[in-house]
C-alpha cells in the first residue's frame, strides 16, 4: 500500500447505520447515562420530556368498534382529515387537528358502524386498553322528568356523579331547548350492573328516585370480566 495514501477507517456498525440513506427519516438517538439504584442499571425519564410527548396527543381519542369492525375515518365531518392509528390489541387511536373537530366526534354520539356499536373517549396518557376500554365508557343517559331547576352545570354533575364521571351535557340541555329530560354524557363503570333510577336529595333534604334511560347499554357476560 502507498504510504502515501489515508488509511481506510474501520467501519462500526454505528457508521454503517449513518450511512444508510432511510435514517434521515427517522430520528437520532443518543446514548443517555443510566442510573444505577440497589446496584441495577435504571433507566430514569424526565417529567419535561414526557409532557412534550403527551401534548401531541391533546387532540387524540380511544376508539374501539365492539366486534372488530374494522373502522372508516371518513364516517364524521372535521375540518381536517384525522391521522388513524390501529393498536393490535383491537382499538384505533385517532389524532384530530384540533379540539373542536375531536370534540364534534366525541359529543356527537352514541355511534355505531355496520351496526355494531362504539365505544369512544378521550385519550389520556395513561391509557389502558385492557382496563378501560373493557371496563370505563362513555355512555349517553337521558335524565327523564328532572325538574328544571336542577338543570345547572353544578347540579347536573352532582346527579351525574352517582352513575360515574359526568363529561358533557349536551345542547339542548345546556340550552334548555328540551325540557321533556336532561341528556348527558358520563364515563360509567360497566363491569357494574347498570341502574335504572339513582338517589338523590334536595336541600331539604327530602329523597328522591331519579329515572334513568340509556342510549345504548352494554351487554356483557361477567365470567369474561
Amino acid at each position: 500500500m502507498d504510504a502515501d495514501q489515508p488509511k481506510e477507517v474501520p467501519k462500526t456498525q454505528a457508521t454503517l447505520f449513518n450511512e444508510n440513506k432511510f435514517t434521515a427519516r427517522g430520528m437520532e438517538l443518543k446514548y443517555i447515562t443510566p442510573i444505577i439504584v440497589e446496584g441495577e442499571l435504571m433507566a430514569q425519564l424526565q417529567q419535561e420530556e414526557i409532557d412534550r410527548e403527551t401534548t401531541k396527543w391533546k387532540y387524540a381519542l380511544i376508539m374501539y368498534v365492539v366486534g372488530n369492525s374494522p373502522f372508516i375515518a371518513s364516517n364524521w365531518n372535521y375540518t381536517a382529515k384525522p391521522k388513524v392509528y390501529y393498536h393490535n390489541e383491537g382499538f384505533f387511536r385517532i389524532k384530530f387537528g384540533s379540539i373542536a373537530d375531536r370534540d364534534e366526534v366525541l359529543f356527537s354520539g352514541p355511534h355505531t358502524m355496520n351496526n355494531r356499536p362504539v365505544i369512544v373517549r378521550i385519550w389520556e396518557a395513561d391509557f389502558d386498553f385492557n382496563k378501560e376500554v373493557l371496563r370505563m365508557i362513555p355512555l349517553w343517559i337521558k335524565m327523564l322528568n328532572l325538574p328544571l331547576s336542577y338543570w345547572s352545570m353544578d347540579s347536573l354533575s352532582r346527579i351525574g356523579s352517582v352513575l360515574g364521571r359526568p363529561i358533557y351535557a349536551d345542547e339542548c340541555t345546556t340550552n334548555v331547548d328540551r325540557v321533556s329530560y336532561a341528556r348527558m354524557l358520563i364515563e360509567i363503570d360497566v363491569t357494574k350492573p347498570l341502574p335504572d333510577s339513582i338517589k338523590a336529595r334536595d336541600p331539604m333534604g327530602k329523597a328522591f328516585d331519579q329515572e334513568i334511560k340509556y342510549d345504548w347499554k352494554p351487554t356483557y357476560c361477567p365470567s369474561y370480566l
